[in-house]
């Protein structure tokens, strides 16, 4: 009987010692946090992208023939003037030497037309010849001269087609890919091989169609390479394409400001490219990522609204729309004012209407 009665005394203790614990008022508690819209910076955005060479080109022969000759293969190396592939030269030689023997002919025909032509032009001063046989002779130079330039330029045509069959690399670079081998027959104008300046790259991404009015040419980015971790590249903007039909990103060029030979063409890119905030309409509110929470309700964020004793501050609950992730944290849509205390940390600890005390530190 003791027993029962010594338990009854404690619980009864218990519970007013409950009650009075659950009455006392909570202790304001520090919270870390921040102001929204208070450290605004220029907006950026990471865009995927792909290096290229900035000078890249399908070399062709002029001519047309059969390759007795490819000097390289690919991811070689090339010196401006070095050879890159021969065509036979057997006809293309002797319609040079045929060339040649056709204004060895003119010369002939015109020195005896020039002789015949001042011969007969003295005779015509002394009124010795008639006015129609000097006229015969002045025109019969005359076309002699002429058949002499045919010739000339037939010559000249005939050796540039002769030296067509040389090809030649038409600065120092690189060669991405070979399309001919020894002994095919090529066409003109038909790719022999893809080559590609190596020291001089740009990259190529795409801005969604929304951003595109805020990038533009001349803006300098920074471009980073898993290749090549915690190395950060200088590029600037400088082209932009007015877009393609059925296409809703634009593609953009960047040029790298300085080279490594530890960059190739067709290596990925992560650019970080700024925006204009001039033409940015609305800079978003971004709020850190631990500030941001989430329940049956959906998101939400606390904030630190003032009470009336000096130094104390309501935690207000707040429901949010977040955006999308960036680096800093969720944009948020629509919920939070510019100027309003975000409060950062400790959510779990918090709810609408308790107490809280703002700490000195913003993060």
């Amino acid at each position: 009987m003791k027993t029962k009665i010594s338990l009854f005394a404690l619980a009864v203790l218990l519970f007013f010692a409950c009650s009075s614990k659950e009455e006392e008022p909570d202790a304001v508690r520090p919270v870390f946090y921040t102001e929204a819209g208070k450290d605004h910076k220029q907006p950026t955005r990471n865009y995927s992208g792909v290096t290229r060479a900035a000078n890249e080109v399908k070399l062709s022969f002029k001519v047309g023939g059969s390759a007795t000759l490819v000097a390289v293969e690919m991811g070689d190396t090339m010196n401006k003037g070095n050879v890159i592939a021969r065509l036979d030269p057997a006809d293309y030689s002797i319609a040079y030497n045929q060339a040649h023997a056709s204004l060895k002919n003119a010369k002939a025909q015109l020195s005896a037309a020039r002789s015949t032509y001042l011969r007969v032009e003295n005779l015509y001063i002394n009124n010795h010849v008639s006015l129609s046989e000097y006229e015969k002779a002045k025109t019969q130079y005359e076309s002699a001269e002429s058949m002499v330039e045919t010739a000339l330029s037939q010559v000249s045509a005939a050796k540039n087609k002769l030296d067509y069959t040389i090809l030649r690399a038409p600065f120092d670079g690189i060669v991405s890919s070979v399309m001919i081998r020894e002994n095919e027959m090529t066409a003109a104008g038909h790719p022999v091989v893809v080559y590609s300046s190596f020291n001089d790259l740009e990259v190529q991404t795409a801005v969604p169609e929304n951003l595109i009015r805020q990038v533009s040419r001349g803006t300098k980015v920074d471009v980073r390479f898993s290749t090549l971790p915690g190395k950060v590249f200088g590029g600037i903007i400088t082209e932009i394409s007015p877009g393609t039909p059925m296409a809703s990103a634009y593609p953009v060029i960047i040029q790298l400001t300085e080279s490594t030979e530890r960059l190739f063409p067709g290596m990925t890119a992560t650019v970080e490219m700024p925006l204009d905030p001039e033409i940015t309409e609305d800079i978003p509110v971004i709020v850190p990522v631990d500030a941001a929470g989430h329940d049956r309700e959906g998101d939400f964020v606390y904030v630190a609204v003032p009470d009336n004793q000096d130094g104390v501050y309501i935690a207000e609950k707040r429901l949010v729309t977040l955006g999308e992730l960036l680096a800093d944290g969720y944009v948020v849509t629509q919920g939070i004012n510019e100027g309003d205390l975000i409060i950062t940390a400790g959510l779990s600890f918090l709810y609408d209407g308790r107490r809280v005390k703002l700490l000195d530190a913003k993060k």
